[in-house]
């Protein structure tokens, strides 16, 4: 999330010229279906938040900021932290009930400002002195800052206004006023050795002139990334206080001016995000008089355009306000014109649906088959160990992201009980992370703690047998067992629903809807007739294919796709790569423009190819993949096939799965309906699994995927 902090100039913008901003897809409009009331447009203003929905994030004096504070998002959580009245810095993380938890103090007096790079929070401090430090949130050991040091042993790094800063490319970008001087530096680290408080390894460049003619520049920066190009902008210090433009060209590591903004009305600061094709800016608007009193206000860049700037709900501000988006909404958290200066927090949703109720727009008869699932790899893989890890969000909190498909793999102990695993690694160490917490964190997203909330979702959960050894293999229905037991202690929700689904059978989203669809990847027990054993029978899965068929005992066609390990020596672009054109065959082939010719495990044998497409058929796809150890080939963690990485082979920057698959999308699904494009848009793409969906930040891959329901 890039941002920008407060007492500078900014332009009220109309850029509709700015070339590096001709976007050809806005997929995050409300979908043809889906006909905008005067109850969604209700739904899509300002609300507060905080204490009794008064909009202060604290209670009492507690939210005091002197100055605008630092906003980021962080492993599905919203990060503030600010500076008080007496120079202290704070910081404060939303809970899960939606609140900021109590305000923790910082170990560094200063102006903060902070960016996620990958899943790690980073702070960058502006010491009294001028001088800059930085820091980096510590979230799997000691859960305190670490300080990585000043950011420029020679001094050349100081700044006595507020920065801002950005992660693109797995890198951190600062930009700073020194003087009327507009400089940048570049924080660094190694793919190979991801950064932690326990190993930080990274180092900033030193300072460099983002122009080298006589333009002086006036107020504060703002960063932010669009289409995978990093922006910049900054205030002009002339009369007319214009704005300036400029965008990063990475494999020169150079800045160009792409436009420059004269109209429009001045403003103090400015800040930035973006999501997928769209960008925002928050700003506070002046008064009449130019005096203090001034309107909180954002921008919208959508449709290939600046929309006309929002109130938020008539608030003002002291100072500019700060903006992130979290699943699907964009939040604002600004200090008021009080004497308090206390921090407000408004937001409102930037789709036309919630992504964590998405399927209640979809009709009853829909066959769960006929829809798009986004999911995820591994879902409870949140180890430290990163050659395990293939997740940063809880359960929790990728069914609020939008996330409808869990990948678990189970073992079970000597007491009968199941706990999650990957690959043998236990995972929730030091404690172990059961299959009961599990599914208890989806109940409760289903039908709240209660379970008496309408049901709206439904949450395909596929279980596989972590363990394969021999005795696995040759006692199928321990394990077996061990599942249909957990299944049959659960108990239904107060209104008697049952919470699971296990017919082995394709439902209808009205059937499922507020309860888990079970995928069998195990093995059945043998005593059990093979058409009545629980669940969806996925048991002939072949591993490491990227093109396989199964046809259940009951009849049932799933396609899938799941190539995820690459042993040969190959560079990460030639890896991903190959890896993409697996996924986008089996979206082409769910979306019904073409023959899978893949084998068929299992009913019917594997000799007879289906080439009818079909509503009922299933398509599960996985976006993940890992290289065999380093030593053969470039890089090998999950993380870096799926968010992007520099390659070592060629030096220059990949884009990963995750990126790859959202511009995929949006090739396929023109606003211009025209040839493929228009075919695509009334298609389902199937099931497709994600490492990271999260990640990149600026990426809305999960929300591409949900919005081909409502084009159907």
């Amino acid at each position: 999330m890039g941002m920008g902090m407060g007492g500078g100039l900014v332009t009220a913008m109309d850029l509709t010229s700015l070339q590096h901003l001709h976007i050809h897809l806005d997929l995050c409009q409300p979908p043809p279906e889906l006909t905008v009331s005067l109850e969604a447009s209700k739904a899509m203003s300002w609300v507060p938040h905080g204490s009794s929905n008064s909009g202060f994030i604290q209670t009492s004096h507690h939210g005091q900021s002197q100055t605008v504070p630092a906003v980021a998002v962080q492993r599905g959580r919203l990060w503030c932290m600010w500076t008080d009245l007496d120079g202290n810095v704070w910081y404060a993380v939303t809970e899960a009930e939606g609140s900021f938890s109590p305000r923790v103090a910082f170990p560094e007096r200063g102006l903060p400002v902070m960016a996620n790079l990958n899943g790690h929070l980073h702070a960058v401090i502006v010491l009294q002195s001028g001088d800059m430090a930085h820091y980096l949130f510590d979230d799997e050991e000691e859960l305190a800052w670490a300080c990585l040091g000043p950011l420029s042993m020679s001094g050349a790094a100081v700044t006595h206004s507020s920065p801002c800063l950005v992660a693109f490319h797995n890198k951190l970008f600062l930009a700073f006023l020194k003087g009327t001087v507009l400089y940048y530096a570049v924080w660094t680290n190694s793919t190979a050795h991801p950064t932690s408080a326990s190993n930080p390894a990274g180092t900033w460049s030193e300072p460099v002139r983002v122009t080298e003619n006589s333009q002086a520049f006036d107020g504060i920066p703002a960063l932010f990334v669009i289409n995978g190009v990093l922006h910049l902008l900054c205030g002009a210090a002339s009369a007319e206080h214009e704005i300036l433009c400029y965008s990063y060209n990475y494999i020169n590591s150079t800045w160009q001016q792409t436009s420059d903004v004269s109209e429009g009305r001045a403003a103090r600061g400015v800040s930035a995000t973006s999501y997928g094709d769209n960008a925002y800016l928050g700003f506070i608007a002046p008064s009449p008089d130019n005096q203090t009193s001034q309107a909180v206000s954002i921008a919208s860049f959508t449709k290939s355009q600046w929309q006309p700037h929002e109130s938020i709900d008539n608030q003002t501000a002291s100072d500019p306000p700060q903006i992130a988006i979290l699943n699907g909404r964009i939040h604002c958290i600004f200090n008021d014109t009080t004497t308090s200066k206390n921090l407000r927090w408004y937001s409102r949703p930037i789709l036309a649906y919630s992504l964590s109720s998405w399927m209640s727009a979809l009709p009853a008869s829909t066959l769960v088959s006929r829809l798009t699932i986004p999911g995820t790899h591994d879902s409870c893989a949140r180890s430290n160990i990163p050659f395990v890890r293939t997740q940063y969000l809880s359960i929790t909190q990728q069914l609020a992201l939008g996330i409808r498909f869990l990948d678990l793999r189970l073992r079970r102990r000597n007491d009968g009980q199941l706990f999650c695993y990957h690959g043998g690694v236990p995972l929730g160490m030091p404690r172990r992370l059961s299959f009961a917490s599990v599914m208890d964190e989806v109940w409760n997203f289903l039908r709240g703690p209660e379970g008496t909330l309408p049901a709206t979702e439904t949450v395909l959960i596929s279980i596989n047998n972590d363990d394969n050894s021999a005795s696995q293999r040759e006692n199928p229905e321990t394990f077996y067992r061990a599942v249909e037991d957990a299944i049959a202690s659960t108990p239904p929700y107060p209104d008697g629903t049952h919470r699971w689904f296990t017919e082995p059978v394709t439902p209808r989203l009205g059937e499922a809807r507020g309860r888990a669809l079970l995928l069998r990847r195990y093995q059945g027990d043998p005593v059990v007739a093979p058409a009545a054993r629980q669940g969806l029978d996925l048991s002939a899965w072949v591993d490491d294919s990227p093109e396989f068929t199964i046809v259940t005992p009951t009849g049932v066609r799933v396609h899938l796709q799941d190539k995820w390990k690459f042993a040969e020596r190959i560079a990460l672009k030639e890896l991903v790569a190959a890896k993409s054109g697996f996924v986008k065959r089996l979206m082409a082939c769910a979306a019904g423009e073409g023959i899978l010719a893949g084998r068929e495990e299992g009913g019917s044998g594997g000799e007879d190819r289906d080439t009818v497409y079909r509503d009922e058929d299933w398509y599960i796809n996985f976006c993940s993949a890992v290289g065999d150890p380093v030593e053969r080939g470039e890089i090998a963690e999950a993380k870096w096939i799926a968010v992007g990485a520099h390659s070592n082979w060629v030096g220059k920057w990949v884009n990963g799965m995750n990126r790859i698959t959202r511009e995929f999308l949006r090739e396929q699904l023109n606003e211009e309906g025209e040839g493929e494009g228009d075919e695509w848009r009334k298609c389902r793409l199937g099931i497709v699994n994600l490492d990271y969906p999260e990640l990149p930040e600026d990426n809305d891959l999960v929300a591409c995927l949900i919005e081909t329901n409502f084009s159907m």
